[in-house]
């Protein structure tokens, strides 16, 4: 029981930190592009602490599920630790490359939030609902940002924070909806 609320407890608090995180970028989206890609970049890398954090810690979750959430936990810490430094070493650069890395990896998260709602029985009906819902928001999300450029970078700043905010949410949801 101890565990399972030291669970819950971790859960919210990664996803209000992923909460404000987006919601700062969204109110100071005015701001240099190159500080708000660093916030979501550590917006990110939260995001993926949490996914490896609840591979070994949600024993709810089947086999398939825990080593969806760790490589993909694993891969978003990998790409956040990558762009934070690109955006440091090369700025001119890496925004580019930024808005392609942060595309296909909220591809991949979208991918594995959909996943999850449909293959965990563990979860509540709602929950499972919300995650495929996260999911396809944040799939539709980063394919709009990969081929529609042309918004300009503001849009698909906005975009990618909405995700990350609804993504905050879901970890949040899941601490609430799958209260015993």
């Amino acid at each position: 029981m101890e565990k399972e609320n030291l669970l819950i407890r971790f859960n919210i608090i990664i996803g209000l930190i992923i909460i404000f995180l987006s919601i700062l970028v969204i109110i100071f989206s005015s701001a240099a592009l190159l500080s708000l890609m660093i916030l979501l970049s550590i917006a990110l890398l939260f995001a993926g602490i949490g996914r490896l954090y609840n591979s070994f810690a949600n024993e709810k979750l089947n086999k398939i599920a825990k080593i969806i959430k760790f490589l993909v936990g694993l891969l978003a810490i990998v790409i956040s630790l990558s762009i934070l430094i690109l955006t440091l070493i090369n700025p001119s650069i890496s925004i580019l490359i930024l808005i392609n890395l942060f595309g296909y990896s909220f591809i991949i998260i979208g991918c594995a939030r959909i996943a999850i709602g449909l293959l965990v029985e563990k979860y509540t009906m709602q929950y499972r609902y919300l995650l495929v819902l996260v999911g396809i928001v944040t799939f539709v999300f980063a394919f709009i940002m990969l081929f529609f450029p042309t918004f300009g970078y503001f849009v698909l700043v906005i975009l990618l924070s909405l995700s990350l905010l609804f993504n905050g949410l879901a970890r949040v949801m899941y601490s609430v909806l799958n209260k015993k």
